[in-house]
């Protein structure tokens, strides 16, 4: 089934594992702040991250597995978008209810755009499911979307994060 995507899977897998340990780093870095936001933080913001290069990382993994069917690799793919469907709704929702709290772009990259993600992951099961002909290809264009979004959304809490004055503590 994807007998020419060998290295395709290889990459995004290994750019998904070196994503989830950027977030180690940026756990470490969070060591001076108290203990309540360091935990609402990662439910809303790390958490969907980690999860999302994760899921890159099993679909990476699944597509490499030697003799997957077609129906299991469906069932994989349609298990992980309903997962991260679910996940990027709370996500939007925890971060609404943060209102002004938090920067304008936080709800659409880390909700909005990871719902929408999801929903095209889902059209795509559906596509390996039915065997169109295009799946392979719809689920290559989700895995580099969901590590670009991973990269932007890294990049937001890094910057955050970083030392700054105390008087710049608004996002």
């Amino acid at each position: 089934m994807f007998e020419r995507w060998t290295d395709f899977y290889l990459m995004a897998g290994g750019a998904a594992a070196v994503l989830i340990g950027l977030i180690f780093v940026v756990i470490s870095l969070m060591h001076d702040r108290p203990r309540s936001s360091v935990l609402a933080g990662s439910r809303l913001y790390m958490g969907p991250i980690v999860l999302g290069v994760s899921f890159v990382l099993v679909l990476s993994a699944a597509a490499l597995t030697p003799g997957v069917s077609r129906p299991w690799f469906a069932a994989i793919v349609a298990a992980i978008a309903l997962w991260g469907l679910a996940r990027g709704i709370m996500s939007a929702i925890g971060i609404r209810r943060l209102g002004d709290e938090v920067h304008w772009t936080d709800l659409w990259f880390y909700g909005v755009a990871a719902s929408v993600l999801y929903i095209a992951l889902a059209v795509v099961a559906l596509a390996f499911w039915s065997d169109w002909p295009w799946a392979s290809y719809g689920l290559a264009a989700a895995v580099t979307a969901g590590l670009l979004l991973a990269i932007r959304n890294e990049w937001d809490l890094i910057t955050w994060i970083a030392p700054r004055d105390d008087s710049d503590r608004e996002r």
